[in-house]
């Protein structure tokens, strides 16, 4: 194996080719200004099809596995196991793909990015030596949320019932050159309320999580050390209408998330199997970047999803984003795991209408100039000798 020698001062240069494409996703993502980030990583991205589609204000909505992603508390309160997946070529360079599975309490993902075959050059962009090489990174969650409720004695916290805490520890890795290469680590608790009711506006969410409140940040083979930035993200969602989901995040750097999201379910769909369809926009405004997205969604009866989203930069192409995922029958990965059955709750979904049975007919009116037709029909009924207005003799009706 050809041996390549960095000098440790040179480290940033030397890396520089592969993290361009890291700093080019974040610019897309717009994750604060430089100023106030030390460490570019994945986790910097807004991830998913669905929340990327709601401009990635998804902390305060967390109602399916990418909870485990922007608020691990709202794991306390999932009702369906789901797992989404993705893979996508970025800028002709990067391969970026993305892995999440969660259920109620307890939710794991990966994500990674790989660059290859990047020219090795120096501060001036000359060859330092022929060849090239590679850049991944890996990053590998952790979550877990469990609200007030399932403790003991939760039944009796009266509104506290709807509070829910959870905890997402997160690793990073990186893998290049030898003085390139290094890990990190680090732990982010948060909070997460819901009202399923508020004055008949429907639920409303909200929550609030700490990053990377501890850990280690990443070290080089060179001796080059990276920290994880800290920071607050607040989010809040409220549903006006059946059906209808509006959320706002705001980061502690001053980067706002807004986005909305309509679901629509009839019978007309369920006729073609479709169970729910769902149109979503949002915009994410930052110091340096103002973007847009607009993404569609459609839940196949049987537990398939779709998802796409298409993300606008004022410099790059257009990123198109497609997703798949599986929603399962149960509500937890524990239960499976631990031989116990909890059911997810029955679907909503909208039939077509059945075929009203048919009525008999009504009797029609007797056609204009014919008599009506007798009540009684004459037949072998006895005469009735006590009724004196009948005179059986000569009443022709009667035999």
């Amino acid at each position: 194996m050809r041996q390549f020698r960095v000098h440790s001062s040179k480290f940033t240069v030397l890396v520089g080719q592969g993290l361009l494409c890291i700093a080019l996703l974040v610019a897309m993502a717009n994750i604060g200004s430089a100023s106030g980030q030390t460490l570019l990583s994945l986790y910097d991205l807004e991830r998913g099809a669905r929340p990327a589609a709601l401009g990635g204000a998804f902390t305060g909505v967390a109602d399916d596995a990418y909870a485990l992603v922007y608020n691990p508390a709202g794991l306390a309160f999932l009702e369906r196991a789901s797992a989404h997946g993705l893979v996508e070529s970025r800028f002709g360079r990067a391969v970026y793909g993305s892995l999440v599975a969660g259920g109620r309490n307890l939710g794991v993902g990966l994500v990674f990015l790989s660059v290859s075959n990047i020219p090795w050059r120096d501060e001036n962009n000359r060859p330092v030596q022929s060849g090239s090489f590679d850049f991944t990174q890996v990053g590998l969650t952790v979550a877990g949320g469990i609200s007030f409720a399932d403790l003991p004695l939760g039944a009796g916290l009266g509104a506290l019932q709807n509070l829910a805490v959870g905890l997402r520890a997160k690793i990073l890795t990186m893998n290049t050159l030898p003085e390139g290469s290094g890990a990190g680590f680090s732990l982010e608790p948060a909070l997460f309320y819901k009202l399923n009711n508020l004055g008949g506006l429907g639920g409303l969410r909200i929550g609030i999580v700490l990053e990377n409140l501890l850990g280690l940040g990443v070290n080089y083979g060179s001796g080059h050390s990276e920290d994880f930035s800290m920071g607050l993200r607040f989010g809040a969602s409220l549903s006006p209408v059946p059906g209808a989901v509006i959320a706002a995040d705001i980061e502690a750097n001053g980067t706002v998330h807004i986005g909305g999201e309509y679901r629509l379910a009839n019978a007309q769909l369920a006729r073609f199997g479709v169970q729910q369809l769902s149109v979503r926009g949002g915009v994410l405004v930052s110091p340096v970047l103002v973007q847009a997205s607009v993404g569609f969604g459609a839940r196949i009866r049987g537990g398939l999803q779709f998802d796409y989203t298409v993300l606008t930069h004022s410099e790059l192409p257009l990123t198109h984003r497609v997703e798949v995922a599986y929603r399962f029958g149960f509500q937890s990965f524990l239960c499976p795991l631990l031989g116990k059955s909890c059911p997810a709750p029955e679907e909503e979904i909208v039939l077509p209408p059945t075929e009203a049975p048919e009525l008999p007919e009504e009797p029609q009116p007797p056609e204009e100039g014919l008599p009506p037709p007798p009540d009684d029909p004459p037949g072998d009924e006895d005469c009735p000798v006590d009724d004196p207005t009948v005179d059986c003799e000569d009443d022709p009706f009667w035999p």
